[in-house]
């Protein structure tokens, strides 16, 4: 189940990047957006890769956070923002994702899940440690903690975030999110003879291009909508217990 995680985790890298281009506000997925600054009249000037703008929006948005949201640019070039969700907090930076080291976490999990512990206090140890790195590890071990494996990582520079959970011995559930995905969450089954996925996902055009990307997965899957997906594992939870 880890190793098809782990394929669920790679589902984003087969994108285009249009973020750092001119933006194509007919887009195919949810975009990320950035909260520069709240006007008057419910006018925000928004970040969207290195293009700003100014629209309105019915939701009230927070100045310096980031959002996904689909987005539709129609006849003369009126821009309408619809389904915004904010990102979790750990989106908000790039200093708390690890360096494309998800091989080797991944590595560790499948071959001993046990000693995954192990493995963040030798990070944690280790002299040369950063102030960013200590961070992510001590993230990392409080969600142990909280019978979570929480894996923030780069890949090909796009921040993913992995979580999960065991529910029993065949079963987990699992948190996913992507910069230009959004949101997931499922849950991973081993019938005995099979694996059955059941998967939902915050944006219908992330729903339309899972199921042309899971058909490579082969294994039963089952998608749907969900308004709210919440991570299991909270990072604005900073008591570290090192107790267990």
């Amino acid at each position: 189940m880890i190793s098809t995680l782990h394929k669920l985790a790679g589902l984003s890298t087969n994108i285009v990047d249009t973020h750092n281009a001119s933006i194509n506000f007919n887009a195919n997925l949810p975009i990320s957006i950035e909260v520069l600054k709240q006007l008057e009249l419910g006018r925000f000037k928004l970040k969207l890769g290195r293009k700003e703008l100014t629209t309105k929006s019915q939701k009230n948005l927070k100045e310096g956070k980031k959002y996904w949201g689909n987005f539709y640019q129609g006849q003369g070039g009126i821009l309408t923002i619809s389904n915004l969700c904010m990102q979790p907090e750990i989106f908000q930076s790039y200093d708390s994702f690890l360096q494309e080291e998800d091989a080797i976490l991944f590595k560790t999990i499948i071959l001993n899940p046990q000693n995954f512990k192990n493995f963040l206090l030798y990070n944690l140890s280790e002299e040369h440690l950063s102030k960013e790195q200590f961070g992510i590890f001590s993230s990392m071990l409080l969600a142990l903690h909280k019978n979570v494996i929480h894996l923030p990582f780069l890949k090909e520079g796009k921040k993913t975030l992995l979580q999960f959970k065991y529910l029993s011995h065949t079963t987990l559930a699992f948190y996913a999110a992507f910069e230009n995905i959004g949101p997931l969450a499922g849950i991973l089954e081993h019938t005995g003879i099979n694996l059955e996925l059941t998967l939902s996902a915050s944006y219908d055009k992330s729903l339309f291009y899972l199921r042309k990307e899971l058909d490579t997965l082969d294994i039963s899957t089952k998608l749907s909508l969900q308004n709210e997906i919440m991570p299991l594992y909270d990072t604005n939870d900073l008591t570290l217990d090192l107790k267990g």
